[in-house]
């Protein structure tokens, strides 16, 4: 029997549908954003957030990381110098990142010439309406058609729209600027990790090197030891020297690997790609350094793009303080438009069309003192991007100071290496063939295999810190690093195979 409410019947699957709606209705309500936003949080501020499966975090379209260059595979175990500078330039993410917001700023400038321009816009409605008194009396039938076409064209604002699209301008300018200074900055990058990689190499082959004087001053303690003349201290010091040898090696083969992580990522490569870097050539051409340092800081002041793209942002907060200010001012604004009007009632046509052409005087009387206050921010800013010139200029100057010196102070440490190289070595082999003799002991021998080890590691920081602070001078004063190009002809082309990391 169905059920009867209020005077009316209803049949039995009535009530499931109206519970069925109303459990959905009541779940829709629960997962409304609006009305129970905290569910799409944390729930603790100690529980990490857990999103939906619709909210996992996929790479985007352009998140692909780039690869080595399918013309440089070949090549991947030996890139030298030129060839890394090459590839950095076309994938470096700041290049890259720099340029597209170069290209905005030129965007935007475009964007603001456009005030030059009259604007045109047009309306249309359509519309169509029936109706009558009560009873159905004297109905009507209405189909009515209206468009409008407008002109509008700023004659003159005191200069503030010349203001907008100068300081768009000087935007681009100071966009461009930084382009360069980014373009430097990846190479000065580039340049530091390559050599940064060849010294760690280098010191891994010296730690190599002073191994091999650790096992022959060992094998000299256990031979004294045989024939009774040395001491089992003599041996266990010895054993000693050679395993803190062993454990620099470890560390030395660390710094190789994340050396050559961290030269990927300057170029713009993931850290974990295969590769490797030409051995250093036995003379790396560098310019001489000819100037002092107050000419080349004078250079610096003319050519850092870092230093123009401050000027350039001074430049540009004194078009937008001229654009606040004539916004204080009136505008006379030339306009014109067109109206036709089609209305049809009961079979009747009525064509109509408005003119309308005037100049209009706006004048701001009365804006929240927005005005008064917008030229305050605006002259504001204006001093704080003189302030940022001043200190980019003590900056520039700081670094073309502090590279010169470091430059001149590695080469100099370069030379005395070398001549503590050939000391430290000549004095190993004489305290060893003392104490092969009997005549020395072994804490001079070791001492010897010390220094001598000090000495390579010595040279090789000298000789890496000549080439990363000669790439760190160049990028002070605003040149570009000189490379040479890259000689792909002399490079091995035998079986390269797939690099691996580590030595080769």
């Amino acid at each position: 029997m169905p059920k009867f409410y209020r005077g009316q019947w209803f049949p039995p699957g009535t009530w499931v549908c109206l519970l069925v709606i109303t459990l959905m209705c009541t779940a829709c309500v629960q997962n409304l954003p609006e009305l129970h936003p905290m569910k799409y949080a944390s729930p603790d501020p100690g529980e990490e957030w857990k999103p939906p499966p619709d909210q996992e975090s996929a790479p985007l379209a352009g998140e692909r990381l780039p690869a080595i260059p399918s013309d440089l595979e070949p090549y991947a175990s030996k890139l030298n110098l030129s060839q890394l500078v090459d590839v950095a330039l076309r994938d470096s993410p700041a290049t890259r990142q720099a340029w597209e917001q170069a290209r905005a700023a030129a965007a935007e400038w475009a964007a603001a010439r456009g005030s030059y321009y009259p604007t045109i816009s047009g309306s249309g409605t359509f519309g169509q309406g029936k109706g009558g008194e009560t009873g159905g009396v004297d109905t009507f039938e209405e189909t009515l058609g209206q468009g409008s076409l407008a002109l509008n064209y700023l004659l003159l604002d005191f200069g503030g729209r010349s203001a907008t699209v100068e300081a768009a301008r000087q935007a681009l300018v100071n966009a461009n600027w930084n382009h360069n200074q980014t373009i430097q900055d990846v190479l000065r990058d580039v340049a530091k990790a390559y050599y940064t990689l060849l010294g760690n190499k280098a010191q891994l082959r010296a730690d190599e090197a002073s191994l091999e004087d650790a096992e022959v001053s060992l094998q000299a303690a256990e031979l004294q030891l045989r024939v009774g003349v040395g001491t089992i201290v003599d041996v266990y010091q010895a054993q000693a020297s050679l395993a803190q040898v062993k454990l620099d090696l470890v560390a030395d083969r660390g710094s190789v690997e994340i050396s050559r992580g961290q030269l990927a990522t300057v170029v713009g490569w993931p850290a974990n790609t295969p590769f490797d870097v030409a051995e250093e050539p036995e003379d790396l051409p560098l310019n001489t350094i000819s100037q002092n340092v107050e000419e080349l800081i004078k250079l610096a002041q003319q050519k850092r793009p870092g230093l123009a793209a401050a000027r350039a942002e001074v430049r540009q907060n004194e078009e937008e303080l001229r654009q606040a200010e004539s916004a204080q001012w009136p505008q006379f604004v030339a306009s014109a438009q067109v109206s036709p009007l089609v209305a049809r009632e009961k079979g009747m046509n009525d064509y109509t069309t408005n003119y309308f052409a005037g100049v209009q005087l706006q004048i701001p009387i009365f804006q929240g003192f927005s005005l008064t206050n917008a030229v305050r921010a605006a002259r504001a800013e204006l001093e704080a991007s003189l302030s940022a010139l001043v200190l980019q200029e003590e900056i520039v100057i700081s670094e073309v100071w502090t590279a010169y010196y470091n430059f001149r102070t590695a080469a100099e440490q370069l030379q005395a290496s070398d001549v503590l190289l050939a000391s430290a070595k000549e004095s190993f082999d004489a305290s060893l063939t003392r104490y092969q003799s009997g005549v020395g002991d072994i804490i001079e021998l070791l001492n010897a295999q010390s220094l001598l080890a000090e000495a390579r590691a010595e040279q090789v920081q000298a000789r890496t810190s000549l080439y990363t602070s000669y790439a760190e001078l160049i990028r002070a004063i605003g040149e570009e690093l000189p490379v040479a190009p890259a000689d792909r002809d002399s490079v091995p082309t035998g079986n390269q195979g797939d690099a691996k990391n580590g030595e080769k």
